[in-house]
């Protein structure tokens, strides 16, 4: 196996502005998930009335120094929204596993992309590898499902703005599936 690192299979570069929108990438490479840190990071900068710049910061990534969170998980970092900060902690048990699911990280990542590109489809044609997100479409299901399991279950939790934590309720969720460039990843939880 090669490893973990997909930035350059997906992405022609690392950074790509588009009208009022900034989307920044940054990978942590792995080639070897016991002993090296992974992370795939997608920030998304949106400016908003022409002064207000929202950021959704989102991630697969693990720590092994970290205490708290040592296992690989999703991370969504919704400040600006009023959210505040969300770990799902991954199924992971070998790098086939951290692999699937980096890929359906990327597949959400990627419909994201395309639905708020422009008409003339920049982002498709000058950022994206759209060859290789069709070849993995689909598999975003997996983290989807993840998520919703998780929900009924009890066990997403947020970090509030007051540094809280708490479960996710429903009027979280409501104020997720306000935000276009995070929704995607929840869309299986019905409110």
């Amino acid at each position: 196996m090669k490893g973990l690192k997909f930035l350059h299979e997906f992405f022609t570069k690392k950074k790509y502005e588009l009208e009022n929108t900034a989307i920044t990438l940054d990978e942590r490479p792995s080639f070897d998930i016991k002993s090296e840190d992974y992370r795939f990071r997608v920030k998304i900068a949106e400016v908003v009335d022409e002064v207000d710049i929202y950021y959704r910061d989102m991630a697969i990534e693990d720590h092994h120094n970290q205490i708290k969170h040592q296992k690989p998980h999703l991370q969504f970092k919704l400040h600006a929204d009023g959210v505040g900060h969300i770990h799902i902690f991954l199924p992971v048990n070998n790098a086939k596993d951290y692999k699937k699911y980096i890929l359906s990280f990327l597949d959400i990542i990627g419909s994201i992309l395309i639905e708020i590109d422009n008409p003339k489809k920049e982002l498709q044609k000058n950022f994206m590898r759209i060859e290789n997100f069709k070849e993995i479409e689909g598999m975003g299901n997996n983290i989807k499902n993840l998520v919703y399991k998780q929900y009924q279950e009890g066990g997403l939790k947020l970090l509030t703005l007051e540094k809280e934590e708490r479960k996710i309720n429903e009027d979280d969720v409501k104020k997720i599936k306000q935000i276009p460039q995070i929704s995607p990843f929840f869309e299986n939880i019905w409110s």
